[in-house]
């Protein structure tokens, strides 16, 4: 897709750039090299942001489950946030919620997998704990 929007930039700045002059066609060419850089920029965010959310409601769902499995269910959601780096090759994830017994619970971990895929599972290393003491280690979470 990006290569279809880098051609469409290209082809209109050559049609525009017909008949003008050297120094005005060197300006339509940085201007439409500057649009299509930050057009790609865009959607490459965009990416990021659908998998970050993708991901945060994987870790949400399957990470409550996880507690619930070690034996400390919570009392409500987890909160979870999900940060893409290193050129969308990771994803950390970070929980935070609370059990019934009122204990703070935590769920970290990275995966390299960005979700989409499956849609209901992600594969990394993941930890949670409770008032600081590991409860779960797993390399998957939901599936």
């Amino acid at each position: 897709m990006k290569i279809r929007i880098a051609c469409a930039v290209v082809l209109a700045g050559a049609v525009l750039g017909a008949g003008c002059s050297s120094t005005t066609r060197e300006s339509i060419a940085t201007d439409l090299q500057t649009g299509a850089t930050n057009l790609s920029n865009g959607a490459e965010n965009v990416t990021d942001d659908v998998a970050e959310a993708l991901g945060r409601n994987i870790a949400t769902q399957q990470g409550e489950e996880q507690f619930k499995n070690s034996g400390h269910e919570l009392d409500g959601p987890l909160t979870c946030q999900a940060t893409v780096r290193d050129g969308a090759s990771q994803m950390d994830i970070k929980c935070t919620g609370t059990t019934k017994s009122g204990e703070a619970a935590a769920l970290n971990g990275t995966t390299d997998e960005l979700p989409g895929a499956s849609g209901v599972s992600l594969s990394g290393d993941f930890t949670g704990t409770v008032a600081g003491t590991e409860v779960f280690t797993t390399q998957q979470l939901g599936g």
